[in-house]
């Protein structure tokens, strides 16, 4: 007789459908994007406080004779501006300032403009404008050797020094070799002293600016 048993045979489970794939796909990708955003956004906090340290006036630690360390905040006024430090700015600003260069006058004067303070720059424009100086300097295509022969400051007050300088120059031409001129000049000059920073490393700015030339 013969066996009439049937054998059952188990269901084939069946596959994931695309939408589930799709949707479960879509989550991840959400949830990555919301991660790298709360990425970016740490570093960006993390950016902010790191400049603003970097910015902040240092904290600096003097010990007194007994050995008690105490603390204070105003670092310029412990490196004050030196003798030194203002006859060397000035040397420099007057250099790029007057003694004007048909080769580098351009460079000479973006130098010296920015060793001024915002309120005077404006002056110097007009003062630039009012006597043709680069417009002399192109035309007769100038060198100028300056030397200066007097510094005397002034008055040295927490804020400004004022100070006198005197000096020639001898102002000669690249395409006339014939140009020869010898001027002595006298200037004065009230110097601002400012935070040392990269761009105020003498910690000090032109405020005002004034010059007399006489022929020699």
């Amino acid at each position: 007789m013969a066996d009439t048993t049937k054998t059952d045979t188990a269901p084939k489970p069946e596959g994931r459908k695309y939408h589930e794939v799709w949707g479960e796909m879509a989550n991840q990708l959400n949830l990555f994007k919301h991660l790298t955003l709360l990425f970016a956004g740490a570093v960006i906090f993390l950016t902010i406080l790191l400049t603003k340290s970097i910015n902040k006036m240092p904290l600096v630690i003097r010990v007194d004779t007994l050995g008690n360390a105490e603390s204070f905040k105003d670092v310029q006024s412990a490196n004050p501006v030196s003798a030194a430090e203002v006859n060397n700015f000035t040397q420099y600003f007057l250099q790029y300032w007057i003694a004007g260069n048909f080769y580098t006058y351009e460079d000479d004067l973006t130098k010296a403009f920015k060793m001024m303070s915002e309120g005077y720059q404006r002056k110097a424009s007009d003062y630039l404008s009012t006597h043709g100086t680069m417009d002399y300097i192109k035309t007769n295509q100038v060198k100028t050797k300056m030397t200066i022969s007097e510094m005397l400051i002034l008055k040295d007050t927490k804020d400004y020094v004022n100070l006198k300088v005197k000096g020639t120059n001898e102002v000669r031409s690249y395409q006339a070799a014939d140009f020869y001129k010898e001027e002595i000049f006298e200037c004065e000059l009230s110097l601002k002293k400012v935070e040392r920073t990269e761009n105020t490393p003498w910690g000090l700015l032109v405020d005002a600016w004034n010059v007399s030339y006489f022929k020699k």
